[in-house]
């Protein structure tokens, strides 16, 4: 695949590059391609960009228009404006709130998966990762659970559209022009929890948040309730994809699981590092600069390679094989430094709770791939997930 045939655009490319990932930090861990973008493959390398907001900046994400500053979401802000707002976000997630779902997504994971008919085939992700995963995220967040079908279509509507990229569909700019049912949705969510005394849930919160003694207004509430929908309503089923098609091709990492749960927490953090559900971020450089003695322009973008670093040959030992004996996580698939994923410790406690309750639920082998099964990635250049995790539980 030479520099020129590589569209990182492409998710065909995107999810199969593992091999050039290897040689590019070989060779070339900096490496430019042909269209102004520069692709950081080694670890060391990658973090010394995370690390640095004001040089390697996040401006407005992967959107090709300049956004107005209420309607960015957390991701598409840079200082001084982003940590003001990170730190009125992080303060709404509280951590014994999110700790205390774990009895509720290990029981509605349980449910689902005890629904599960012998000989009968089902599309996982469809049917229970999907649903999974957002269950508990709108649990918390605040979001009716019987709107949960309606809200996962808005916004698959609104990731799949032209939006992303430049904030208008043809039905008008920014998020309330362009899905204005959806904008009218959260507007009225917000406002209703901003009035129910001993609200404790996130869009309560948020909702009663103030800076300098102002609250937000609708429009920055809107963009940063929207963002904790839009920024795991995927990443978290990928996440879960991920490990459940490993579990189902390796019944003997099923059994070392369902024989000693403990190492659960390590099967995540392996499952992460290895199939990474975002494959690299972009960050905009801001003044020349160097990255391991290669010229940076004023200008470039620079790709924050996710999937690459984490298998960095001089960090991790045999670096394609899933281990469980690595230690403390060192990845970087929730990103890292100011922009590190809020939702972090949501999508890790669902991955977690699931992962035990599936190895719970079923003898290793007792659900299996379907036959002729092949992997479709999601189709999406940075992610990597199943498109469709189809299987079968044994008579």
């Amino acid at each position: 695949m030479s520099d020129r045939s590589i569209n990182l655009h492409d998710h065909n490319q995107t999810q199969n590059m593992w091999p050039l990932l290897a040689q590019w930090r070989r060779e070339s861990p900096v490496h430019r391609l042909d269209d102004g973008q520069v692709y950081v493959s080694r670890m060391a390398d990658c973090w010394s960009v995370l690390r640095d907001p004001f040089t390697f900046a996040n401006g407005d994400g992967f959107k090709a228009v300049e956004m107005p500053d209420d309607e960015r979401m957390l991701g598409e802000m840079d200082p001084p404006r982003h940590p003001v707002m990170r730190r009125i976000m992080r303060s709404s997630f509280d951590k014994h709130a999110v700790e205390g779902a774990r009895p509720f997504a290990r029981s509605e994971a349980t449910t689902l998966l005890r629904n599960w008919a012998p000989a009968e085939s089902r599309d996982l992700i469809s049917t229970f990762t999907d649903r999974i995963s957002n269950l508990v995220s709108f649990q918390l967040v605040g979001f009716p659970l019987e709107d949960t079908d309606r809200i996962i279509g808005w916004a698959r509507d609104l990731l799949h559209s032209e939006w992303p990229a430049m904030n208008r569909t043809d039905r008008g700019e920014g998020l309330a022009g362009a899905f204005p049912e959806f904008a009218s949705y959260l507007d009225q969510l917000v406002e209703r929890h901003r009035d129910q005394p001993g609200d404790a849930s996130f869009v309560a919160r948020l909702a009663k948040s103030r800076h300098l003694g102002e609250l937000l207004s609708p429009t920055v509430l809107r963009a940063l309730t929207a963002h904790i929908v839009l920024g795991g309503i995927s990443t978290t089923t990928n996440l879960l994809g991920n490990i459940l098609l490993r579990l189902l091709r390796d019944p003997a990492l099923h059994a070392t699981l369902r024989r000693d749960p403990g190492l659960v927490p390590a099967a995540v953090e392996e499952s992460l590092r290895i199939d990474p559900p975002v494959l690299f971020v972009m960050r905009v450089c801001r003044k020349p600069v160097e990255i391991a003695n290669v010229e940076i322009r004023k200008g470039d973008s620079v790709l924050v390679g996710i999937a690459s670093a984490n298998r960095d040959e001089t960090l991790f030992r045999d670096p394609d094989e899933f281990r469980l004996d690595r230690g403390l996580p060192r990845h970087i698939s929730f990103s890292g430094g100011a922009h590190h994923c809020i939702g972090a410790g949501v999508a890790r406690l669902v991955a977690q709770e699931v992962t035990a309750a599936f190895v719970e639920c079923f003898e290793p082998g007792e659900v299996s791939l379907a036959p002729g099964f092949e992997f479709e990635g999601v189709p999406v250049f940075l992610e990597y997930g199943p498109a469709r995790l189809d299987a079968i539980r044994a008579g």
